[in-house]
């Protein structure tokens, strides 16, 4: 089946392209029990309502003397001894005391515990060294959570806070929304997986490694399809067979429009949609966006630091949609560019920098590291974030005003 050429649409702004792919990714439906020790990283489905109070009894916040208070009384007499993890089944009358450590339950009848380093001890009597008022040094039950107290909200990422708590009131399971399925593959015919025999003109399949490592976390469930030649049949077939069962599907390569570059008509010849086609960035420009059966359709440049930038803009924001997560906003921070180049007159560029040192007002100042070019990856290595230059008429000089993305957990995919 021959198809017309896809027509070139206006480059999007990165907003109007950020928009389209979070309104167009669904939040993943249905949840799972799982153990609280596989529970790090995923989303809770529900709201996290505590079943037991903490502390469960009232207990010794010190290691000292829990003492039943006597009117004007300053000597108490000992009668006995309780540690974390028993209880003293007699009840204290005023004048007496139990000698008992941190964390071990209070004795019915005391009123308070009298740090060890306040009280004197002789002949089976303690007396007290500094005044001592009711409720001193005692974790009364409930104070920290209430029985049906909010614990954590519906939508948080756990993490070993979450977990602690979760245990601390006896959980075993939480209740997680069940894992974003994401199908990955690269096209081409000149890749070959990496450690495979190249023959004349080809090369190593860089970006399903690159893109897999950056995506895997707990709250997805991630599929290597490995690689697609470079057939419009082919990869329609792949589309159609994967998406009723996915959430995303993510392709590299074949996205721009060269004869060759099959990718989005083949999407449209399996019945999907495309609302994304071409963003005003570079690199990165060919990043497309669709839809089909239900899944987001991502389809990335196939040049690796282009893969990278559009990953980084728009397949983050899909996937956290798709875990019911508030989407990331892409807010670079302000900065001084420490190098001169032209600029590209309607398409913001991404280029792998450092920080090189700050003006008089800490503003950081940024040196371009590398050449430049979607293919390359050897910049990145050095840098430790992204310089954002604007689009305009005039080039960048030094000392201009330029956006910077660092990398980090703060941004990253």
């Amino acid at each position: 089946m021959t198809m017309p050429p896809l027509k070139r649409s206006p480059l999007l702004t990165i907003a109007e392209a950020r928009a389209a792919v979070i309104a167009g990714a669904r939040p993943v439906e249905g949840e799972e029990a799982v153990p609280l020790a596989l529970s790090r990283g995923r989303i809770l489905a529900r709201d996290l309502a505590s079943p037991r109070a903490l502390p469960v009894f009232d207990h010794s916040a010190m290691d000292g003397y829990a003492i039943a208070l006597a009117p004007d009384a300053a000597r108490y007499t000992l009668v006995g001894r309780v540690v974390a993890g028993q209880a003293l089944s007699a009840r204290l009358s005023p004048g007496e005391a139990v000698r008992i450590f941190t964390g071990a339950p209070l004795p019915a009848g005391a009123d308070a515990v009298a740090m060890q380093e306040n009280v004197a001890t002789e002949n089976g009597a303690i007396t007290l060294t500094q005044t001592l008022r009711a409720g001193d040094n005692i974790r009364r039950a409930g104070e920290d959570v209430a029985i049906g107290d909010a614990l954590v909200p519906a939508g948080s990422v756990i993490d070993a806070r979450h977990i602690g708590l979760a245990a601390a009131v006896g959980l075993a399971t939480l209740p997680v929304r069940r894992k974003a399925r994401v199908a990955l593959v690269s096209t081409g015919d000149e890749l070959v997986e990496s450690g495979g025999a190249l023959a004349p003109g080809q090369i190593y399949d860089s970006n399903r490694p690159m893109l897999a490592a950056a995506l895997e976390r707990p709250a997805l469930e991630l599929v290597d399809f490995g690689v697609l030649r470079d057939d419009r049949a082919t990869i329609s077939a792949f589309f159609s067979r994967v998406a009723p069962d996915f959430d995303l599907v993510i392709t590299t390569g074949g996205a721009s429009v060269g004869d060759e570059d099959h990718i989005a008509a083949a999407l449209a010849v399996a019945g999907g949609s495309i609302d994304v086609a071409r963003v005003a960035i570079r690199p990165g420009k060919p990043f497309t966006h669709g839809r089909l059966a239900g899944a987001s359709i991502a389809i990335l440049p196939g040049n690796p630091f282009a893969a990278f930038i559009a990953a980084l803009l728009f397949t983050r924001p899909m996937i956290e949609r798709a875990l019911g997560l508030p989407a990331s906003d892409f807010e670079p921070l302000p900065a001084r560019a420490g190098f001169a180049q032209p600029r590209t007159r309607e398409r913001t560029e991404f280029a792998p920098a450092r920080i090189a040192g700050r003006d008089g007002n800490g503003t950081p100042i940024i040196e371009r590291l590398g050449r430049g070019g979607s293919a390359r990856l050897q910049p990145l290595i050095g840098a430790d974030g992204l310089a954002v230059i604007a689009p305009g008429e005039t080039p960048v000089a030094a000392g201009d005003p330029i956006g910077y993305l660092p990398f980090g957990a703060a941004f990253s995919l």
